[in-house]
């Protein structure tokens, strides 16, 4: 298997525990495969211990645990937790999402088939907090007929990324090397991290392909998590002050110091 599974945790109770077993249970459910990813879980310190006793009590579970000492938005967990991949290739799986049954069996048939992508989307299903699904993700790349690499479906590109923003990087199957060469998560920008990133590969040639069929289901909805507070309690100017950030900023590979004085918080 030459593919790693992160899983960032910043926060710990019973709920959480309760996402998380699924979300394990969906890669001990993968299908076709004769051994399971190397799964690394980094989470707050504060949490650490409750974390660590969940991960014990999970029989022949093939995982590293990280305790994260110092910063730990998603953006700084997945960043160190990138330095303990052994693999080629790592998936970030979020403690409450799920992997569909085939994903590892096919995204490996992608890997070994198209070895010159650096970042492939998976097609993800946003569901609410009732299971139910809201909407498709990242299909826009085939459903609008994007053509990128030499005419090829299938290939994201930044005409597509500046017209339809809303691709996420849960789940995808991504590069180390690259995403150690294109300088990690920028940390300091938020809501819009995974928009910048996208847009920082594209802009340093990298390619980013689509897999079609290959299932990863994101909870959307779930109450006060990060994105939810995102887009309950953040006003439209600001959301706006991101995206424009976002597209700034791709074009540095350092993480910078954002300056806020142009957002002007309407009350």
């Amino acid at each position: 298997m030459n593919i790693s599974i992160i899983i960032p945790i910043h926060e710990y109770n019973d709920v959480v525990e309760g996402y998380l077993s699924k979300a394990i249970e969906s890669i001990n459910k993968q299908e076709g495969l004769t051994e399971l990813p190397h799964i690394i879980v980094v989470s707050a310190a504060e949490c650490g211990d409750a974390v660590l006793a969940y991960l014990q009590s999970k029989d022949k579970l093939p995982y590293e645990y990280i305790r994260n000492e110092g910063k730990t938005d998603y953006q700084s967990q997945v960043n160190l937790a990138v330095d303990s991949v052994k693999t080629d290739y790592f998936s970030v799986l979020e403690f409450d999402d799920e992997y569909g049954t085939t994903y590892f069996r096919n995204a490996t048939k992608y890997i070994e088939s198209y070895p010159q992508i650096d970042i492939f989307l998976t097609m993800m299903i946003e569901v609410n907090e009732q299971n139910q699904g809201i909407k498709l993700t990242n299909e826009t790349v085939w459903a609008q007929q994007f053509v990128g690499e030499n005419g090829e479906m299938g290939y994201l590109n930044a005409n597509a990324l500046k017209q339809y923003t809303d691709f996420k990087l849960s789940g995808a199957v991504i590069k180390k090397s690259e995403f150690i060469n294109l300088g990690r998560y920028k940390s300091n920008i938020k809501l819009t991290f995974m928009y910048e990133f996208l847009l920082r590969a594209l802009n340093n040639a990298c390619k980013i392909f689509s897999m079609p069929k290959i299932g990863y289901k994101h909870l959307a909805t779930r109450e006060n998590s990060m994105f939810d507070n995102y887009l309950r309690t953040m006003p439209v100017n600001e959301r706006k002050f991101w995206f424009e950030t976002a597209t700034n900023e791709s074009n540095f590979i350092n993480d910078r110091v954002i300056d806020m004085s142009r957002l002007i918080i309407q009350k």
